[in-house]
């Protein structure tokens, strides 16, 4: 299956280098850390990373990266916490890339939604700005597109469990009818 295209960063890259809260996490076993799918885990170990980075998840068809110690928290191992940089930021996954929006299930776990994680302090403050609102409506469409909803749904683990900190901003009504149509 073909990579989807990119999707436009809206958290300027200042105010992200700057942040203490992406790919960062408390628990080494984190659902919160980046799943990837079979061709981007293919892309990134073509770049040079090593498969055993990864651990299959229950779709069968995605790996979540497994995070490594760094001080008294646990980091993606594609993050330098020198630089606060993204070793793989060009090729790094859907899951990251659409950060600080979440694809999840709602809390009663019958809807697929997005939402924007509140723990984002740039979600947070520009939440209501007309330009992020806009581009909840790109990314909305961008991943009820035919082809990234393929992808999803092949790959149901990139589909996280419903969060608290994160805001419900919209269903997404063909991923639903997609998950459905697959029996998931």
């Amino acid at each position: 299956m073909q990579r989807p295209l990119k999707l436009q960063q809206i958290v300027p890259s200042k105010v992200c280098l700057s942040c203490d809260v992406c790919c960062r996490f408390l628990d080494q076993d984190s659902f919160l850390a980046p799943i990837f799918t079979d061709s981007e885990i293919e892309t990134v170990i073509a770049d040079g990373a090593n498969s055993d980075l990864f651990r299959q998840m229950t779709d069968g068809k995605s790996a979540q990266i497994k995070l490594k110690p760094h001080k008294e928290m646990y980091i993606c191992p594609f993050f330098d916490p020198e630089t606060s940089e993204c070793t793989i930021y060009p090729i790094r996954p859907l899951d990251c890339q659409i950060y600080p929006f979440a694809l999840m299930y709602n809390e009663d776990r019958t809807q697929i939604v997005l939402g924007v994680d509140m723990i984002c302090p740039f979600g947070e403050a520009e939440f209501q700005a007309e330009t992020f609102q806009s581009y909840i409506n790109h990314i909305a469409s961008y991943l009820e597109s035919d082809g990234v909803v393929e992808m999803i749904a092949t790959n149901w683990s990139l589909i996280g469990p419903y969060q608290e900190t994160v805001v419900i901003v919209r269903v997404l009504e063909k991923l639903n009818r997609a998950l459905i149509d697959c029996g998931i």
